[in-house]
């Protein structure tokens, strides 16, 4: 009796493990949500909830909280985290679908001349940080490869404060590497040329707007060749152009916080784009063969033509550029360009490429690498608005519908490749 008792107690316990356990784990153990609403607390763009170790949404577990607000740069406002990435956990890979946020392309940026391939096996974390690298190795027949990562259809934002706690690559002293962080609009896929089209609106109320793919970059670093100082370059890029690339930028409309440290950029555009730039001396220790200390780069930005955008460098405002500075054109017979109303993406990456700038070849030193500290993402309390696809300036369809383009870097125009047709205008086409 004592053995029958002893093996009706041992299957009741193997009843209640193998069938009655995941009937209590089901009906008792959260399971993953979309945490609010899509695209909002802890998805991204695709709909994925994030199942990386020390990051589970939106906000990096391991951001202090003390980093959880922070005031405007223009009004003093409270501004809320919105999105945080600390970089902490070791070995992440960025390969396509490996990151519910970020994802390191594959490709060659030809369409700015580089000399490097873009491998995702560049990109990775270590030591507390993001580590970009750019290394004097082959790779599809170029003979260094570096690293891009990006946030496209996956992070955005509109409007806010972005900050990057930055180690730039090599020394001070050593012209020619192309570190960079920025933003970019999500209709835009960076190194994927074939997508050259706009997408019309429309807007809520029905009518119609034009849309683009504006870039505001945090910074693009530089060595100068002939003082052998480093610098970045901060800017916003605008289309379409003034009359000879020549903005309102009086004292009114362009504020810099220390004309000694900080200049006006000598490039103003090309045929692809108008700049407004201001080129700023660095801290000269922060650099990974220097000090190897980090560095805050950031800006703050309020869409519309009302709107403005202020840089910051090594935690200090250094100019800001108001909407106004982007008016009406009589010459170009263009309206306001407004201060970037589309849903921004990040970029990270570092390359070389004779259109930024000499190289020094003999005296740099391979492989270089780029730390980012954090990327963090702000935005007022009462005006929070991110995500890829916003019902105002929406992208999901467009994208989906010519998905090769932004999917298949080979495919580089947009009729002999891709095979689609130019759409009509009434200056050319009479319609």
């Amino acid at each position: 009796m004592i053995n029958v008792g002893c093996l009706a107690i041992l299957i009741t316990g193997l009843i209640a493990l193998f069938a009655g356990y995941p009937l209590i784990v089901y009906f008792t153990q959260s399971q993953a949500s979309t945490l609010g609403a899509y695209n909002l607390g802890g998805i991204n763009a695709s709909g994925q909830v994030p199942d990386i170790p020390s990051h589970r949404g939106l906000i990096d577990v391991d951001t202090p909280k003390s980093a959880y607000t922070r005031t405007s740069l223009v009004d003093g406002s409270k501004y809320e985290l919105v999105f945080s990435d600390e970089f902490n956990v070791e070995g992440r890979s960025f390969y396509p679908g490996d990151d519910p946020y970020w994802e390191a392309v594959d490709l060659h940026y030809w369409s700015t001349n580089n000399i490097e391939w873009y491998d995702p096996a560049q990109v990775t974390t270590a030591g507390g940080s993001l580590r970009i690298e750019l290394s004097a190795k082959q790779e599809h027949n170029l003979n260094y490869t570096g690293g891009m990562l990006s946030s496209w259809n996956k992070f955005c934002f509109t409007g806010g404060y972005i900050e990057a706690n930055v180690s730039l690559p090599g020394s001070s002293k050593t012209y020619g590497l192309w570190p960079a962080v920025w933003t970019m609009g999500n209709l835009g896929r960076a190194g994927y040329d074939g997508q050259q089209m706009v997408h019309p609106g429309p807007k809520v109320n029905g009518q119609y707007v034009g849309r683009s793919a504006p870039e505001i970059d945090v910074f693009e670093a530089q060595v100068e060749q002939h003082t052998l100082v480093g610098a970045v370059s901060q800017s916003g890029q605008w289309a379409p152009f003034n009359a000879a690339f020549v903005w309102d930028n009086s004292s009114t409309n362009l504020i810099i916080s220390d004309p000694a440290n900080s200049k006006l950029n000598t490039f103003v555009g090309n045929e692809w784009q108008q700049t407004t730039s201001v080129v700023t001396n660095t801290n000269q220790n922060c650099y990974t063969q220097e000090g190897g200390c980090f560095s805050t780069y950031g800006f703050e930005y309020k869409p519309g033509n009302d709107g403005y955008i202020q840089w910051v460098n090594d935690d200090k405002m250094v100019w800001e550029i108001k909407g106004a500075g982007m008016g009406a054109d009589s010459k170009t017979q263009i309206s306001q360009r407004p201060v970037p109303e589309e849903p921004m993406y990040i970029l990270a990456n570092l390359g070389m490429s004779y259109n930024f700038g000499p190289i020094d070849f003999e005296h740099l030193v391979f492989p270089a690498y780029m730390l980012v500290d954090y990327i963090r993402v702000y935005q007022p309390a009462d005006q929070q608005n991110i995500g890829c696809d916003p019902p105002d300036f929406p992208t999901a369809n467009y994208i989906n519908t010519y998905i090769e383009a932004y999917t298949n870097p080979n495919i580089t125009t947009w009729v002999d490749d891709y095979k689609q047709r130019m759409p009509k205008n009434r200056l050319i086409d009479q319609c």
